[in-house]
This record gives structure tokens, sequence and C-alpha cells, in this order.
């Protein structure tokens, strides 16, 4: 049976994707040769006096007393200039866009201050080969609206062997997303080397919409096939020929 032509229609938005800066080879192994020895501090520190979880373990079983007499005060001072993850880089990226909404588009009323979002970054790592695009998709938009394009922190893209290096060096499973906060002088030579080596992430149609009034939908048009119907009436014509005969 012959497969009927049908055109259908499809909204897509007019915004072209946004596009991630392009990191060489040999830029990703110096970034590496910078910031592991950074990172590794906080790797050895969770070794020596963070136990992993083992699970709940067994109904009854005496639980192990810890002795907390020898184990410092504090992480390695570098910790508290990272955001460890997805979740805790996105949330600051989110409250530094946030900080910097036009007080015609917010939604809050009276006279209360907005919660402190916290240091810029100036560095952000990411691997797209170990997050779900749509986890991934949104972090240059993110930047974008983060801190105006002369502050904005670079977008440094990991190939899925260097990301298990970070997560190897800070004693984690995984890593996926890490940022780097601005003012942090531990950083100060690599972020100099990324600031001087990849471009900063740019969202065309971000910054062009104050001149652009409106754009409009696109709407794709496809041309597929479609099974054709079976004839509704034929069961019906044999079964008259019958009743006639």
């Amino acid at each position: 049976m012959d497969k009927q032509k049908k055109t259908i229609h499809a909204l897509s938005l007019p915004y072209s994707d946004n596009q991630w800066p392009h990191v060489s080879a040999g830029h990703e192994q110096a970034i590496l040769a910078l910031l592991l020895p950074l990172l590794q501090p906080i790797g050895n520190f969770r070794r020596e006096h963070v136990a992993r979880s083992k699970g709940k373990g067994r109904a009854g079983k005496p639980k192990k007393i810890i002795h907390t007499e020898a184990m410092p005060e504090w992480m390695p001072e570098i910790y508290d200039h990272l955001t460890i993850g997805f979740n805790s880089t996105v949330r600051r990226l989110e409250s530094l866009a946030q900080s910097r909404k036009p007080a015609i588009l917010s939604q809050e009323t009276g006279n209360e201050e907005p919660p402190h979002p916290g240091p810029k970054l100036s560095v952000v790592f990411a691997c797209r080969q170990t997050l779900p695009d749509i986890m991934t998709s949104t972090i240059p938009l993110l930047l974008a609206t983060s801190s105006p394009k002369t502050t904005r922190a670079r977008l440094v893209e990991l190939s899925k062997q260097s990301e298990a290096k970070l997560a190897q060096a800070l004693n984690q499973p995984r890593l996926g997303v890490l940022g780097l906060e601005q003012n942090a002088q531990e950083f100060e030579t690599l972020v100099q080397f990324v600031t001087e080596n990849i471009e900063a992430a740019e969202v065309p149609w971000l910054e062009h919409a104050a001149s652009t009034p409106y754009l409009p939908v696109n709407i794709e048009t496809v041309e597929t096939t479609a099974k054709a119907k079976p004839d509704s009436t034929a069961p019906a014509q044999k079964r008259k020929r019958t009743d006639e005969g």
C-alpha cells in the first residue's frame, strides 16, 4: 500500500544555539597542569579525614567511635573559593544573574533587599560529555547574564579524561562542573592564562535584544509520509452484495 504524503509544521526559536569557546588540546593540558596542584590538597584532606559513607549498615551493628582529636578544624583555604559540582555552580550564577535583573522585571515587592549573591566567578569548567545537554546548554546564557562582558567568567570545556583527573584530585567519583571565584590569589596565574587564551562566551541574541524590537517565531515545514487509511466502505459494499444474492 502506497504511503500518502502529508505536511507538518514545527515551531522553533529564532535564536541561534549558544556557542562554547574553543579550547585546544594544548591549552587544555596547560590548564590541567596549573589546576590539578591547586585541587589536590582538598582531595588529600578528604582521604585522610573524611570517611566515605558505606550505607546504613546492618541493623544492630555497633557504630564505630570516630576520634576527632587529630582532625584539623578546616579544609584547605582554597576550598572556600570553589563551587564544586553542577548544582552549586549554577546556583551561584543564578544568584548573580538575579542581582543584575532590572527592577521593572523583578516580582519582589516592598523595600526588602535581595540576598547577597556571593563572589563572582572568574572561570567555569564544564564537561559536556558527562552531563545531559539540557543541563549544560544553559551555562553560556547564565554566564552572560551573571556579569557584564568585561568581567564575565571564562567558560572552559573539558574532555571526559580531564574531568576524571579533576574528580580524582578532589577525591570524588565525578565532577561535571567547577567554578573558581574571582580575586582569589591562588588562582591568579591560572586565571591569567585562561583569560589570555580562551575567548569569553557570547550569546549574540541576548546582546542585541535591546536593539531588536521583535523576532518572529520560525515555522518549519516538513514533508513526511503517512500510511494510507483503509477503505471503510469496502466491507459494507460486500455485505450489501451478499444480502442481494
